[in-house]
């Protein structure tokens, strides 16, 4: 084998490993972003049952 060749095996195993690597970042993004998206939900809910609650007339 040539150093040519050497070079492209060698390229092509950091390019494989990188794809991974940020391929695994990502899911966890994702997941980041699917908590939050819960959170904020269970917020809306807590603001929507908090601006539409009556008060009791003073008597």
């Amino acid at each position: 084998m040539t150093q040519e060749t050497i070079a492209i095996i060698g390229a092509a195993i950091v390019l494989a490993g990188l794809n991974l690597y940020l391929a695994r970042g990502l899911n966890e993004v994702r997941r980041d972003i699917a908590d939050l998206r819960e959170r904020m939900a269970r917020l809306e809910g807590l603001f929507d049952g908090f601006t539409k609650r009556e008060r009791e007339p003073a008597a």
